[in-house]
């Protein structure tokens, strides 16, 4: 994941170098992909800076971390990750955890319709993983925390 700080997603110009050094630095020591997530001040997808992001990330799939969580309008954002091809969004649907969003999160996997990967994550445990999974339709989920399947 690269984010230079914790707190909001609203990343200043100062902070812009250091993200730029982590996604060579990612690239270097040789990940597979990266996470990260920029944000307007009015809470949508920056999608000026996300653009360079990617295009410093290549040739590395991309994915949108929880800052998609606090956007005022989903659907909205999903779009312009489209635009972008982000490879996919890790999310809660907005709420707390993936378990109390798993209708949002299944109407995003609907809105997306195959264009950009949902990857449920936030509280993934193994008392709620299948329940996430069947209400969702998607194929993966995102946990901290590792566990098997009973």
């Amino acid at each position: 994941m690269i984010r230079p700080r914790g707190g909001s997603h609203v990343w200043i110009a100062a902070e812009h170098p250091q993200i730029f050094a982590d996604l060579a630095r990612a690239k270097l020591l040789g990940a597979h992909g990266v996470v990260f997530g920029a944000l307007t001040t009015d809470a949508r997808v920056d999608r000026e800076l996300t653009a360079r992001f990617i295009d410093a990330a290549r040739p590395l799939p991309v994915t949108f971390h929880r800052a998609f969580d606090q956007v005022h309008d989903r659907d909205e954002a999903l779009e312009t990750l489209v635009e972008l091809a982000v490879r996919c969004i890790l999310t809660s649907g907005g709420a707390q955890n993936a378990f109390e969003g798993r209708a949002e999160l299944r109407a995003l996997v609907e809105h997306a319709a195959g264009r950009i990967g949902i990857l449920p994550g936030g509280g993934v445990r193994a008392h709620n993983a299948r329940a996430i999974l069947s209400a969702t339709g998607v194929s993966e989920l995102h946990g901290s925390v590792p566990f098997a399947l009973p």
